[in-house]
C-alpha cells in the first residue's frame, strides 16, 4: 500500500495545486475564459485526439528501441503500458506511472525490479536531454521574453551532462575509479558503502546506452517527433478556439512545459497545468493571458478525458489490477 510518506507528498502537492489555482485566478478573467471556450469549434478538436494518440505511440516506439538490446517487449504492451502509466501519473503525480512501468516489466518479462526501474527513468532522462539540446538553438529563431543568457546556460548544462554521460557509458572503468576515489572523503563507513553500491549500480545500468551512433540518433529522432506530436495538440487546440498560433512556437512551448514536470503537482495536475501554461504562453511568448488560459483549461479537460479513457482501456488490455498495482508502489 502507499506509504505515509507518499500520502504526505500527495497532500502537500494538493495544497500546492490549490495555491497555484488561487495565484492563477489573480491574473485571468474566469468569465472571459469560459466565454472563449464556449466558442470552440468541436470538429477542429479531432486532430487533438489524433496527436495525443500519436505522441503515446511514438514514445512507445522510443521505449521499444531503447530496451531492444536488453529485453524484447512487444510494441502493443509498451503502448498500453504507457497509457496505464500516464493515467497513474495523472492521478498520483509522484512518479507512480514510472514505478508501475518498471514493476510490470519486471514481473512479466523477468527483469530485476531495480534494473527495470532504472531503465524506465533513463528513458525519461532521454526526454530531458532532448529538451536541453533543443531549447538553446530554438531560442535563436523564436522571439521570446526570455533573456539570451538562458540559451548559453542551457547549452552549458547540456554539454556538461553529455560529458558526464559519456564517462558513465563509454568510460565506465574510469568512472568507477572516480567513484571509489570520492568515497574516500566520506567519513562514515556505512555511507561510503552505500555511495559506492548506488553509483556502481547506476554505472552498470548505463550500459544500455552503449550503442552505435545511428542507434542513439534514432532514439533521439523519435523523441523529437514525439515532442512534435505534443506541439500538434496545442496547435490544434488554439486553432479550435479561433486563435491560430505558430507551430514552432508551440513546439518550443512544449519543451518548456516538459521542464515543469520536475515540479511537484497535485492529482490531476490541477493548478500546475494552469499556472505553468499561463507562465509559458503569457510570460514567455506574450500571448493574452485569458486566451492562453482558455486554451490550457480546454487542453486540461481533453487530457483528462483521454488519459482516463485510454488508461482504463490499457489496464483492461494488459490485465492489470489497479488496486494491486497501487499496493506494490512503495517508497517512490
Amino acid at each position: 500500500m502507499l506509504t505515509t510518506r507518499n500520502l504526505v507528498k500527495i497532500i502537500f502537492n494538493s495544497f500546492l495545486g490549490f495555491i497555484l489555482i488561487l495565484i492563477w485566478l489573480q491574473f485571468v478573467n474566469l468569465e472571459e475564459i469560459i466565454n472563449t471556450i464556449s466558442r470552440v469549434e468541436l470538429m477542429k478538436l479531432l486532430p487533438v485526439f489524433f496527436f495525443t494518440f500519436l505522441a503515446q505511440f511514438l514514445r512507445s516506439i522510443k521505449l521499444k528501441i531503447f530496451l531492444s538490446p536488453v529485453k524484447k517487449i512487444s510494441l502493443k504492451d509498451l503502448f498500453f503500458l504507457n497509457g496505464a502509466a500516464t493515467m497513474l501519473n495523472f492521478l498520483i503525480p509522484i512518479r507512480a506511472g514510472e514505478i508501475a512501468k518498471g514493476l510490470y516489466i519486471s514481473k512479466n518479462y523477468v527483469v530485476p525490479v531495480r534494473k527495470a526501474l532504472v531503465w524506465i527513468f533513463m528513458d525519461r532522462f532521454i526526454d530531458f536531454l532532448a529538451v536541453l539540446a533543443l531549447i538553446g538553438p530554438l531560442l535563436i529563431f523564436i522571439p521570446t521574453r526570455l533573456p539570451q543568457s538562458i540559451m548559453i546556460i542551457t547549452i552549458i548544462i547540456f554539454i556538461t551532462v553529455i560529458f558526464f554521460l559519456y564517462l558513465a557509458v563509454f568510460k565506465s572503468n574510469f568512472s568507477g575509479k572516480i567513484v571509489r576515489f570520492l568515497s574516500k572523503f566520506l567519513i562514515v563507513n556505512s555511507i561510503k558503502i552505500y555511495f559506492e553500491r548506488i553509483c556502481i549500480f547506476f554505472l552498470e545500468s548505463f550500459v544500455i546506452l552503449k550503442r552505435k551512433p545511428h542507434e542513439l540518433l534514432l532514439i533521439f529522432a523519435v523523441t523529437i517527433l514525439a515532442f512534435g506530436a505534443d506541439a500538434g495538440i496545442w496547435f490544434f487546440t488554439f486553432l479550435a478556439l479561433g486563435a491560430p498560433q505558430d507551430y514552432i512556437t508551440m513546439y518550443f512551448a512544449q519543451l518548456l512545459s516538459a521542464l515543469t514536470y520536475l515540479i511537484p503537482a497535485a492529482p490531476g495536475y490541477v493548478g500546475s497545468t494552469e499556472a505553468s501554461g499561463l507562465l509559458i504562453f503569457s510570460g514567455v511568448f506574450g500571448i493574452d493571458a485569458n486566451l492562453a488560459s482558455a486554451m490550457i483549461v480546454l487542453f486540461h479537460i481533453i487530457t483528462a478525458i483521454f488519459v482516463l479513457g485510454f488508461g482504463i482501456a490499457s489496464l483492461y488490455f494488459l490485465k492489470i489490477n489497479l488496486i494491486g498495482s497501487l499496493k506494490n508502489i512503495k517508497d517512490l
